[in-house]
């Protein structure tokens, strides 16, 4: 054992060693894109890298919108050229297959495409007199909270990887561990929504649908997985936060 003595002999060594200064900074790597594209068509990864039928999800292109009107004419694109669709977010972060337009190894690269929502990031409204954020769906939710904290306003629910689109954290079912209000469900905390959906000739080959809680759909797109149209836009309801409700700490 230790006496007293040699203890107090070895405290500043210990101390030293313990030392922020004596340790190498680290950083942090976000995943590596998705999406990997050649001259003759793109390739889908997720972020485990490889799917869980070993076999790579290949597409004739990819789109990358910026705004909710690019994000309508690259639906419209598919529709005009009978393509099969599906958006990708920045990161991908899927287990199944679900974000490949087609697992069929009789349907070539040719017969479909994806829209990836990676740049499709740049608007945030913050409404604090209701409590409301609307967000593009390709926003990050890292970014979502940032902008609301700002304005004192929290989030009920999130799960723990920040890395995810508030499209994407949406339509899949992500959650948190909540038992507050809703609950820990993102989805249960969303106000409305903007799809963009498939529609006639004379309409331009796709449109934007505005939804609301009391139409009968909206449950229904919500935790959609992509499979009734593109999410263009989503509005959650937030909360004040602890400190904006009881002062500072």
């Amino acid at each position: 054992m230790i006496n007293m003595a040699s203890f107090r002999w070895f405290l500043p060594f210990l101390l030293l060693a313990l030392s922020p200064s004596t340790f190498l900074p680290l950083h942090a790597m976000p995943p590596p894109p998705p999406l990997h594209c050649n001259q003759t068509d793109c390739t889908l990864y997720n972020s485990y890298g490889v799917w869980g039928d070993r076999k790579d999800c290949r597409v004739r292109t990819t789109f990358y919108p910026t705004t909710e009107e690019e994000l309508r004419l690259a639906v419209a694109n598919a529709t005009r050229a009978k393509l099969k669709v599906k958006v990708v977010t920045k990161f991908s972060h899927t287990i199944p297959k679900l974000a490949c337009p087609s697992t069929a190894a009789a349907v070539p690269p040719g017969n479909s495409m994806l829209i990836s929502t990676e740049k499709y990031d740049s608007r945030i409204v913050v409404d604090v007199p209701n409590l409301a954020v609307t967000a593009d769906s390709g926003v990050g939710l890292r970014e979502v909270i940032d902008a609301v904290e700002e304005a004192g306003l929290s989030l009920v629910a999130a799960p723990y990887w920040e890395g995810v689109s508030v499209g994407g954290v949406i339509s899949t079912g992500g959650h948190g561990s909540s038992w507050w209000g809703k609950g820990g469900a993102v989805h249960d905390h969303v106000i409305g929504l903007s799809l963009i959906v498939p529609a006639k000739e004379s309409e331009g080959f796709a449109k934007i649908i505005r939804l609301e809680p009391k139409n009968p759909l909206f449950n229904a797109v919500k935790v959609s997985l992509g499979m009734l149209g593109v999410i263009s836009q989503v509005c959650f309801l937030f909360v004040f936060n602890w400190v904006h409700q009881n002062g500072s700490i």
